[in-house]
Order: structure tokens, then C-alpha cells, then sequence
């Protein structure tokens, strides 16, 4: 068996609520990665996995709620038994180490261990210096060999990996998001979701341009990897968008369009019970979000409406697209309904009085517009089906 002790971070920190943040943490895991075994303890956590691989630790830095994790060995709590491994360790993974400056940290959380922390400090790396010939450096080593002592026995490790930080999906209410299938809202979707929201995709669409939404289904899919569960709704606007391209001017049927988005899934998110919609907007990236445009669209929302990008620049968006696994379907071409007959030159300022104007032109919003679910669970499509 092979070992990961991680650590949560930010839950740490919860006071009498970290408990079940802990426990939905473990949900997670266990749904999401199946180890064979799973132990909580405070402020830690250690998995058993048969196969540890490259794969496993690149998932797991993706997972909200981990601030990091180090591939460990467990010994017994007797200090021979910690110089011994860790003595090997150093010696399978450095060829040569002679000569290199280390330092060792010891963390007791067993009190009852008869050392304390810096005497642990002492032993052990008293014995790898002597061993391999070290210099001891306690601010910037080239080596760190880190233990923590428990009741269960020590761990030992050499390195940490960092995890995307943050709180366990799950453990901070649930969302809607308007999701387009740009480079945007995916991100969107996971920023939400690294604070503890559980979220729902919502996807619009015009069925006259649009039947194939393979490529929505493959960045649902690829998110569902970090919440588990996971629902896409398809909800088709036709039938909307032809009476906007007939009444409303083109420069506004942008502002037009998104108004109506944001009602269809604030209806959506009514019949899920979710307290908040979540959209991708970054200010002022494109015609439509400016901060006039916001107020004037932002203004049909039926509940909070939240921007976890509107701050980030494009490139910041790109970053972590890329490390997600989404950028490479987002930039796929799409037929995106919000592009749609609308002006070269699309209105950066709406006014208020005008976006209501239009609206009075137009048949209201029709809860029975067709609609399609999708369930996705840890990357995979499960099914489908059409009208909720």
C-alpha cells in the first residue's frame, strides 16, 4: 500500500463547523479517486491507493479544499525506526547528496511522545548528517525531511505538492451557472466550486443554428472530474431569440439576449432550490461587459448574482483554463446564441429606459421552452433526458 498525507488548509481554521467540512471533504475523495483507504485525523488526512502515479498527484492538486500533500511512509513511533527510513528515502531519491546543505522539521502531535519537536529535530538529522556527510541549513535547505508524529505512527516525506487550496465542493450551498462553453464560464464554473459551491450548468441555446452540443458535454464532463455529481441543463430559445431579431434594434439584442439568459436560469435555478447564478464576466473584456452593460443586464437576475472572474485578465483566465483541462475544448469553434445577428458594433452603454422598452415588445419568458438534463459524475456522462 502506498501512502498521500495532505492537509486542509483553510478548514483548519472553522472552529466547531470543521467537522463537517472534513466529512464532505472525505465524500469527495472517496467518490472522486476510490482509494482503498481514508483516515481523518487533525488537520490531515491520509489516503491509501494500491498505484500512486503521476496522474493521481496532478488529479489531486485539482481538488478544492487541499492545501497540500506529500507522498509518505508510516513508521512506528521509535526514533530509530525514523532514521532508518528516513535515511532510505534520501537514498532512493537522491543519487548523491553528499555534501548538501538539509534540515529536518518534526511536527508532534502525539504530546505524549517523550521528545519534543526540536529534539526530534536533532536526532534525526543528527544522524543524516553524519550519514551522508550534510551541512545543516534551517532557512533555505537544499533538502527538507519532514515528520509528523501522531498516535497512529509517524509519517515521513521529502516533498509537498501544492493543492488548489480552497473549501471541499459541497460544503457552501449551490449555484447556477451560465454556462456558454467559452474559455469564460468553465473557469467560472471551478472558481465557484474551489469555495465549497456545489454547481448546476446551465447552457443556452438557439436550435436553429445549434443541434450539437458535443463539445458542452465534453467541459461538462471535465468538470464534473472536481465535483463528482454533476448537472447540465440545455434549455433551447428559439423561439425568444426569432421575436428579439424581429423587435429589438441590433445593437441592443446582445444586452437583450443575456437578460433573457439570466432569466431562463434564474428560473432554473428556482426549480433546483440554488441560492445564487454565477456567470464568466470579466470587466470590460468584451462589448457586453462593460459596467453600464452589467447594471443593465444584471438587473433581471432573480438572486445573486455572482462574477468570480471580474477582476482576472484574459491571460489569468487562460492559466487556469489550461490546468483544468478546459481550454483546449473551449477554444473549439461554437455557434454561441449571444453572437447572433446582433451589430458589428454592439451598444457598450445601454440605457436602462431602452433595455425595457425593447423588453415590452417581447413574449414574456416561457417556463415550458424545451429543456434537456444531463448527468455527468467524475468525468463521464451518464445520461440523459429530455423535459424536467
Amino acid at each position: 500500500m502506498q501512502y498521500i498525507l495532505l492537509h486542509f488548509g483553510e478548514l483548519a481554521l472553522k472552529g466547531k463547523n470543521r467537522g463537517s467540512f472534513v466529512r464532505q471533504l472525505s465524500n469527495n475523495l472517496r467518490q472522486l479517486l476510490k482509494p482503498a483507504s481514508l483516515r481523518s485525523e487533525y488537520g490531515r488526512m491520509l489516503l491509501g491507493f494500491n498505484v500512486i502515479d503521476d496522474a493521481l498527484l496532478a488529479y489531486l492538486a485539482l481538488i478544492p479544499g487541499i492545501k497540500n500533500f506529500s507522498l509518505v511512509q508510516r513508521v512506528d513511533n521509535s526514533v530509530a525506526s525514523m532514521q532508518t527510513v528516513a535515511k532510505s528515502m534520501l537514498c532512493a531519491e537522491y543519487a548523491s547528496i553528499t555534501g548538501r546543505s538539509f534540515a529536518v522539521r518534526a511536527r508532534r502531535a502525539l504530546k505524549t511522545f517523550p521528545l519534543t519537536s526540536p529534539e526530534l529535530n536533532v536526532e534525526v538529522g543528527g544522524y543524516l548528517k553524519e550519514t551522508f556527510d550534510l551541512l545543516v541549513d534551517l532557512d533555505a535547505p537544499d533538502i527538507t525531511v519532514y515528520l509528523e508524529v501522531t498516535a497512529e505512527g509517524t509519517y515521513i516525506y521529502t516533498s509537498r505538492h501544492q493543492g488548489i487550496g480552497g473549501l471541499p465542493v459541497g460544503c457552501s450551498g449551490h449555484g447556477v451557472v451560465l454556462f456558454s462553453g467559452g474559455i469564460d464560464s468553465p473557469v467560472a464554473a471551478y472558481m465557484m466550486m474551489k469555495r465549497g459551491m456545489r454547481v448546476s450548468l446551465v447552457h443556452l441555446y438557439n436550435s436553429t443554428i445549434n443541434r450539437d452540443f458535443d463539445k458542452i458535454e465534453r467541459l461538462a464532463a471535465c468538470l464534473s472530474r472536481y465535483q463528482g455529481h454533476l448537472d447540465l441543463y440545455l434549455i433551447d430559445l428559439e423561439v425568444f431569440q426569432r421575436h428579439a431579431i424581429a423587435m429589438v434594434d441590433d445593437d441592443y439584442r446582445m444586452v437583450i439576449y443575456k437578460r433573457q439568459m439570466i432569466r431562463s436560469a434564474g428560473i432554473m435555478a428556482e426549480k433546483l432550490k440554488a441560492q445564487a447564478l454565477v456567470t464568466g464576466d470579466s470587466l470590460g473584456q468584451v462589448a457586453s461587459q462593460t459596467l453600464a452593460n452589467i447594471q443593465a443586464i444584471y438587473t433581471a437576475a432573480n438572486r445573486p448574482l455572482l462574477s468570480p472572474l471580474i477582476a482576472f485578465d484574459k491571460d489569468e483566465i487562460i492559466k487556469v483554463a489550461n490546468r483544468i483541462g478546459t481550454y483546449t475544448i473551449s477554444i473549439e469553434e461554437y455557434c454561441d446564441i449571444c453572437s447572433y445577428l446582433i451589430a458589428k458594433h454592439p451598444q457598450t452603454a445601454a440605457k436602462i429606459d431602452a433595455v425595457s422598452r425593447f423588453e415590452l415588445l417581447l413574449p414574456a419568458h416561457d417556463a415550458s421552452y424545451p429543456i434537456r438534463q444531463l448527468y455527468f459524475h467524475a468525468g463521464a456522462l451518464i445520461r440523459r433526458h429530455d423535459g424536467i
